[in-house]
């Protein structure tokens, strides 16, 4: 019987792919979505206007109650680069993710297992090289082809502890909160730049080998301890997710991170510091020599100040400007939601990142750098529960950091879809 039902789960998932389903990860968590559809339906909470297909007749339902959820996001950025940069220019990325969340407790009787499958479509080109920064202004931008992303297997041991195993991101357990989700830039959105930036771990959508462990004490206190596969090919996405090999070239990305979520004056808030310790060759911007260790520590910190209006702040450093390309990013931002009266799932945000780049990077392409820096002003206007549309201002001062360029400003519209 239970053979029957995943048969079915994937025979429905064809079904609304072939007839153009698409999905949206609004890195604010894709893969958190499908996981508290799960907790909605064991309160007996599934609200089928949380999906724009609805309930499929009822399957939907059925399937998420044996302990298949099947999930699918389709979202877009179309922006414009109006003033300054390198050259004014217009860009469309759009990013399809959808896959499986399986309760393998349900389906097979293993207590306290679950497992994920997914894939991740993207495609489009983006306006980044006529603006001509550090970051990216759409950042769904990013491996556009077709590829497998996440298969893992995760098991609960007891209220205490988990382990997590498989092709994974680092980003789906570190150095990212869900308040970066709604820039549409690379600068605050997905896991801190930086890191990526040095090449020192992979975000969504690039799977490596990997695993973390997660010990939770209390309802406040969380540590976790990560270790990645990393090398000079993690970026590559020209096998569709397919190549699993392990190269004498790699090597390897432990994470640690400690978590404290207490309430402050009766109002959430979250604090988390960690350290990136990675273990490989990495190439030194002088094109000759190399660095077999990279460190980097990052915090992050966010509060909420008033009825639903979170300000947060995040740095993170680096003393080896020989490979690190932004050895100093600090980051801060707001978000308020039900801003606009009646309008209460909407957010209005404001974020600014500030870039320091290595000067030894400047000395490998020739020219003097400080920094660069990325204002973001947007609101996302919540249409309906599995659909919004989110405008977005961005200012880029100093893009690339050399004086070169000037101040660009780039327009944009995020729209995302719950299928």
């Amino acid at each position: 019987m239970k053979k029957i039902t995943l048969t079915t789960a994937i025979t429905s998932f064809g079904i609304i792919s072939a007839s153009g389903v698409e999905p949206d990860p609004s890195e604010q968590a894709p893969e958190s979505s499908a996981q508290l559809t799960a907790v909605a339906m064991e309160d007996g909470e599934f609200n089928s206007g949380d999906y724009l297909t609805g309930d499929w007749g009822g399957r939907r339902s059925q399937l998420i109650n044996a302990g298949v959820t099947p999930f699918l996001y389709y979202d877009t950025i179309t922006s414009a680069n109006v003033a300054g940069g390198i050259k004014d220019d217009l860009g469309f990325v759009g990013q399809v993710y959808g896959g499986f969340d399986l309760d393998l407790e349900k389906l097979f009787g293993w207590h306290g297992t679950t497992m994920k499958i997914s894939g991740v479509n993207r495609h489009g080109n983006t306006i980044s090289n006529s603006v001509g920064g550090i970051y990216d202004p759409q950042t769904i931008y990013g491996g556009q082809t077709t590829y497998l992303y996440q298969l893992f297997l995760e098991k609960q041991f007891n209220d205490e502890w988990s382990v997590k195993l498989g092709r994974v991101s680092a980003d789906s357990d570190f150095a990212k909160s869900p308040l970066y989700g709604y820039s549409l830039s690379t600068a605050i959105n997905g896991p801190i730049r930086a890191t990526l930036l040095e090449n020192s771990i992979t975000s969504f959508p690039y799977a490596v080998w990997g695993g973390r462990v997660k010990y939770q004490p209390t309802d406040e206190h969380q540590f976790q301890l990560g270790a990645y596969q990393t090398g000079p090919d993690q970026w590559d996405f020209s096998e569709h997710g397919l190549d699993w090999s392990f190269r004498s070239e790699d090597g390897i990305s432990v994470i640690a991170q400690y978590d404290w979520t207490p309430e402050i004056n009766g109002r959430e808030s979250r604090f988390f510091v960690g350290a990136i310790n990675s273990f490989r060759d990495f190439d030194n911007f002088d094109g000759v020599n190399t660095t077999d260790f990279l460190f980097r520590v990052y915090a992050h910190g966010e509060v909420e100040t008033c009825d639903d209006f979170k300000v947060f702040g995040m740095v993170t450093y680096s003393g080896q400007d020989e490979v690190a390309k932004t050895p100093v990013q600090i980051s801060a931002g707001a978000n308020y939601q039900g801003m606009i009266p009646g309008r209460d799932d909407d957010h209005t945000f404001f974020f600014v990142t500030y870039g320091q780049l290595s000067n030894q990077y400047g000395d490998s392409i020739g020219e003097d750098v400080t920094q660069e820096i990325v204002y973001e002003l947007g609101h996302r206007f919540q249409v309906a529960p599995a659909f919004f549309v989110q405008p977005s201002i961005q200012y880029i001062q100093n893009p690339g950091g050399t004086g070169a360029i000037d101040d660009a400003l780039v327009l944009g519209a995020w729209v995302g879809m719950t299928f």
